[in-house]
């Protein structure tokens, strides 16, 4: 048996890989085994030659392209998948602060919240609820709350669009109410009137809650 050359087969493999991988528009593949057993592959057409069915080699791997940002991206994915006209909101209570302590007799509490949107069109329009009760209603972005009793109370805001969509909800805050305790110590056993108003003690540490 005769043994080809290593050359020949090296220079067999590079004919091979070069017929196999090209357009389909390249002439017809020939084989031909020469005398001393050496096969051969050419596009021409000589005595003895048999004509090879070569398939057209084809990429299976999507292009590769380069994003604005310098990031490479294949052609499967979506330049911008979000898109630039999605609504996005937040909103947040700025003040009082998360567990604040507030001392009022009055019970006064100024309430003041921020938004942030995007793509949001018109007037912004806010819910201040209270203890689970809807307090506030309208444009402004900050109430003062009277009257409030003493002890803890939640505050959440909600956002909502011109339509009266909405768009967001805030966080609950937690704030205490502090006010000073009025209590009448023993009445003066002269006056049976009863008017102890000379006897009234406003604050002190003993009179807060």
């Amino acid at each position: 048996m005769t043994r080809t050359p290593f050359y020949l087969t090296l220079l067999l493999g590079v004919v091979m890989v070069g017929l196999f991988c090209a357009p389909s528009s390249h002439a017809q593949v020939y084989k031909k085994v020469l005398e001393d057993g050496t096969v051969v592959y050419t596009d021409k057409k000589e005595a003895g030659a048999e004509e090879v069915q070569v398939e057209s080699v084809v990429s299976e791997f999507e292009p590769v392209k380069r994003a604005t940002d310098g990031a490479i991206t294949t052609g499967t994915e979506s330049a911008d998948e979000e898109g630039d006209d999605n609504v996005q909101a937040s909103i947040a209570i700025t003040s009082p602060a998360h567990e604040a302590t507030i001392r009022s007799n009055e019970g006064i509490v100024n309430v003041t919240w921020a938004a942030q949107t995007r793509n949001v069109k018109g007037r912004l329009n806010y819910q201040l609820w209270v203890d689970n009760q809807l307090t506030y209603e309208g444009p402004s972005a900050g109430v003062t709350l009277r009257d409030m009793n003493r002890g803890e109370h939640r505050l959440r805001v909600r956002l909502f669009d011109e339509s009266g969509t909405e768009l967001a909800v805030s966080d609950t805050l937690v704030i205490f109410i502090h006010q000073a305790s009025i209590y009448n110590p023993a009445l003066n056993s002269g006056n049976s009137s009863g008017n102890s108003s000379g006897n009234v003690n406003m604050g002190g540490t003993s009179g807060q809650n």
